[in-house]
């Protein structure tokens, strides 16, 4: 029976704060100040804590994890099942079924599901995906899985690559993930005694390369093992927690010994609770567990160790979340020695495109390392990344970067050679019209001009100032290379246009350069339109005229005609006007095409509240919910911030670009053209704060 929802909570430590409103969306109840009247939350329910609860007979409410968690989850980021029980009886919620373990079964899910898929380890294909989600097959293009798929054999040993052990069917000891090395050592132990003549494989999901044990009797594998495929070729299976045994079950394990319970209703009976990892709200336990299983893919896509290089502090936690996968969390390294020194086997390594060491290329070759750039991508934020702002999305191209023309870039690629059947090109259109329906760009800063003095007898034709040391410029348009030249080249092609100006914002909010005195461009320019939104004038153009900018690429997905005096990525497909010479891709791309390969093919998504991979559509979510609760501002940026941010600018980035420069990192070390190699990479120098 149901016992009735408290009506007040009481939170007794920081991971029931941190798990708060899942838990109140569970029981119905509120979290009401200490010292109240109230059932008290506790994590786990067998602490000192509860017991001392209990003896003080307040009611106790339990909560435990369910069954069933993201490899992303934690209290922090929330988790995708919880098990609560008020007095020892369940709180709401479902059992956990046989279907239940004919399900997980099914999609070889159980537990944290940190590990890599081992031989036999990977569930039948199917749409386990939240809405809006990639297949395998969209993503096939991107680099940072490409790079996945053809690792190295080369390494340490593993269970899943030798054969004739799992044909003789090993005794195997597997290891609680959770647990400390201590508590796995202890437990160790206590096999070798009841088993005197046995030798046992020891495995771990999450590998065993700290747990120091050395005896003859062991064969410690220290990299992480598919449970699900080594348990089922294992003659016995021993385990010292429900977790490890409810997966050794699941998995078809001949035998199983375990020091508690066994089985799937024994460990989680009932009281289960099914969240959407993303947005922590209650949700089937169906849904839950494809969008547990789409992630779980997403965290197997890193299926190598990875070292990132030049990663500014403020970037490390979202790339961590991006790259962490069965192997551990990334190695950062900003010089290129210590990259490849820090660089275990069969690893690869990724570097921001802009502050790659001048070294790194020729030394990842030497060493045979996967190198591959990274830079925003094109759904970034609610701010700039000037200011520090972090970015939800990435791409990782293991062939040039899509804003350098000098070289195929990974996107290139992909526009020039991809099929793009029905569905994919059908998603891309809905993606295109919410982008467009939510008015949402790369950063989303920008004022709405509301003054209604706009021409209505004229042609309105907007163009996008960019920061003119930047490498898409410099690079990327070989004869208009200046914000004025720009100007003038737009009011000789457009003589009877209203010509609008809109700087850069990184320019003008004295970040970077690239500013034209205002006197000057208004003697080219009808009207300075800084500081408004992008989309606003978007609404208002008829036409665009760019060297390079993004603002050419959001033109286009809105319908309006684009003149293009570079070589952006968007150019040579039959969509834009080109101008500069040699600009023919030699391919016609419908814009859905071009929007499937930029937005669904190229990029990776991050959910910048959950700190979890998401879709595109997903982050859209975010991003217009984040844009809508911000007050609108020409740069998102308080007076106090931006005053900050120029005196950065100003003083502390040139000793730092100083100091990076010694050490062989900067625009000097990226400025030579990119050199042929047999890993066909380059690097690039497009302008990145410190």
């Amino acid at each position: 029976m149901r016992p009735s929802p408290p009506l007040s909570l009481l939170s007794t430590g920081r991971t029931i704060r941190a798990l708060k409103s899942q838990i109140e969306a569970a029981t119905g109840g509120a979290f009401v100040p200490p010292f109240r009247s109230g059932a008290a939350a506790v994590w786990g329910g067998d602490g000192f804590t509860a017991k001392t609860l209990r003896r003080l007979g307040r009611p106790v409410l339990t909560v435990a994890p369910g069954p069933v968690l993201s490899p992303y989850d934690s209290p922090a980021t929330g988790l995708a099942s919880l098990r609560l029980t008020l007095g020892g009886v369940p709180m709401g919620g479902a059992s956990a079924d046989p279907a239940l373990a004919g399900r997980l079964a099914g999609l070889r899910l159980h537990g944290r599901n940190r590990f890599p898929a081992g031989p036999g380890g990977a569930p039948a294909e199917g749409d386990h995906r939240p809405h809006g989600a990639p297949s395998c097959e969209e993503r096939a293009p991107v680099a940072l899985h490409a790079d996945a798929r053809a690792r190295s054999t080369d390494g340490p040993p593993t269970l899943q690559s030798c054969e004739a052990d799992r044909a003789a069917g090993p005794d195997l000891i597997l290891l609680d993930a959770a647990a400390t090395p201590t508590g796995n050592r202890a437990f160790i132990a206590r096999v070798l005694a009841r088993h005197p003549e046995t030798d046992f494989t020891v495995g771990s999901p999450e590998g065993c390369s700290e747990l120091g044990l050395a005896s003859p009797r062991l064969r410690v594998l220290a990299e992480p093992i598919d449970p699900w495929a080594v348990c089922a070729h294992a003659a016995r299976v021993f385990v010292s927690d429900a977790a490890s045994a409810c997966t050794a079950r699941l998995s078809g394990a001949a035998a199983v010994e375990a020091d508690g319970p066994a089985s799937l209703e024994d460990a989680y009976g009932v009281g289960l609770h099914w969240f959407d990892p993303w947005t922590r709200a209650p949700i089937a336990r169906e849904e839950c567990l494809e969008k547990v299983a789409w992630l779980r893919a997403r965290f197997r896509d890193n299926d190598r160790p990875t070292v990132l290089v030049g990663i500014s502090r403020w970037k490390r936690p979202g790339l961590d979340a991006f790259t962490t996968g069965p192997f551990g969390p990334p190695i950062h390294a900003m010089a290129a020695e210590e990259a490849v020194r820090l660089a275990p086997p069969g690893a690869r390594v990724l570097a921001w495109a802009t502050r790659m060491p001048e070294r790194l290329e020729a030394l990842c070759r030497e060493a045979d390392l996967p190198l591959s750039r990274v830079e925003d991508g094109f759904l970034r934020s609610v701010g700039l990344g000037a200011s520090l702002q972090p970015g939800a999305s990435i791409v990782v191209d293991d062939s040039g970067i899509y804003y350098d023309p000098r070289r195929d870039s990974r996107l290139a690629r992909i526009l020039k050679t991809a099929a793009f059947p029905p569905g994919l090109v059908a998603r891309a259109e809905a993606l295109r019209r919410l982008v467009v329906e939510r008015r949402l760009t790369k950063y989303n800063v920008g004022l709405a001009d509301e003054s209604g003095a706009w021409p209505t007898d004229r042609r309105i034709v907007l163009v996008p100032g960019q920061v003119e040391d930047d490498a898409s410029v410099r690079h990327g348009s070989p004869v208009v290379r200046s914000n004025r030249a720009l100007l003038e080249a737009a009011r000789v092609r457009n003589p009877d246009a209203f010509l609008l100006y809109k700087p850069h914002p990184d320019v003008e909010a004295g970040f970077r350069p690239g500013k034209i005195p205002e006197a000057e461009a208004l003697s080219l320019a009808d009207r300075i339109v800084g500081g408004l939104s992008i989309v606003d004038l978007l609404d208002r153009a008829h036409h665009v005229e760019t060297m390079t900018s993004l603002a050419g690429f959001e033109a286009l997905i809105r319908g309006l005609t684009v003149a293009v005096h570079g070589r952006p990525f968007y150019s040579g497909w039959g969509l834009t006007e080109d101008l500069a010479p040699n600009a023919d891709r030699g391919r016609r791309l419908a814009l859905d095409e071009l929007v499937a390969g930029t937005l669904l093919l190229y990029p990776l998504y991050l959910d910048p509240v959950a700190m979890k991979p998401c879709s595109a559509e997903q982050l859209l979510d975010r991003l217009s919910e984040e844009r809508d609760a911000a007050a609108p501002s020409a740069l998102a940026l308080s007076r106090r911030t931006l005053l900050t941010m120029r005196a950065r600018y100003a003083v502390l980035n040139p000793i730092v670009r100083l100091l990076r420069a010694r050490r062989g990192v900067g625009p000097g070390a990226q400025d030579a053209p990119p050199t042929i190699a047999p890993s066909d990479r380059r690097t690039s120098d497009k302008a990145d704060p410190a």
